[in-house]
């Protein structure tokens, strides 16, 4: 009796373990094999182009890295501009990346964002796993292929929301202080535009955005989160270097 005691128990207590599924345990992402990935370095990034936004759309079971350029079309070229050919550049452009995300709008009013929380968007970081982050820099005409884990977003809230300008997401760590601090690879100085609340795009209810975010060089372990508004992911584990903290220029927290 007391064997089958234990037994029941073990048992009961393996399904209690039982890693709770997601929507994003269906999604397989798809990349070319034997990549070669290197950490960024920090300001590494500083003239890249290339947003790390993947996908946005109606869940599906297999998507292919490729990243948006950017999230607003390019206007046209003045009359009788231009622009020089470059067959390599252009090849590799199109082969890694989308050129625009096609629903972004520009409206002559301002826009009334909504407010996002952990109510209406789900954030599942999957630091356990490594995918290509692609970045081109124009300068130098080179193609690179970073380290990075991928993100995935949902709308939870059952109605369409709207939402500013997205390129990136940026990882937070719990600091000294026990705040969550914004970490940024590179110290960039950030210039506001004016018309950044007339920029919006909409995400559906049910609908995904999937997104990679850079992994950290370094040997330190820190606790990070991630955060698109209000809403955050669950806390993760990840190795960054503790000289990063002193060399971002501006401060930010988060709860």
């Amino acid at each position: 009796m007391i064997k089958k005691l234990l037994y029941f128990s073990l048992i009961l207590g393996l399904f209690s373990c039982k890693k709770e599924s997601s929507f994003a345990d269906s999604i397989i992402l798809h990349h070319e094999k034997n990549e070669k990935l290197t950490f960024q370095k920090f300001n590494e990034g500083l003239g890249e182009t290339g947003t790390g936004v993947i996908y946005i759309g109606k869940e599906t079971s297999h998507i292919n890295i490729k990243y948006f350029q950017t999230m607003m079309a390019l206007p046209p070229p003045p009359p009788g501009f231009k622009i020089q050919q470059d067959l390599v550049r252009d090849y590799i452009l199109s082969k890694y990346f989308y050129p625009s995300f096609d629903k972004t709008f520009f409206s002559d009013k301002n826009i009334v964002y909504d407010s996002l929380s952990s109510e209406n968007l789900k954030i599942l970081a999957k630091a356990q796993d490594t995918i290509p982050k692609y970045a081109y820099n124009f300068e130098t005409k080179t193609l690179k292929k970073y380290k990075s884990f991928p993100v995935f977003i949902k709308n939870i809230s059952g109605r369409k929301l709207i939402l500013p300008e997205f390129k990136n997401l940026f990882p937070f760590i719990l600091n000294d202080k026990k705040k969550w601090q914004l970490i940024q690879n590179d110290n960039a100085m950030v210039c506001g535009d004016p018309g950044w609340n007339r920029i919006y795009w909409e995400l559906g209810p049910g609908e995904i955005i999937v997104a990679s975010v850079n992994f950290l060089p370094g040997k330190d372990k820190g606790e990070f989160k991630l955060s698109f508004g209000s809403a955050t992911s669950e806390p993760f584990t990840m190795n960054y270097d503790k000289r990063i903290i002193k060399d971002q220029n501006i401060y930010f927290e988060i709860k």
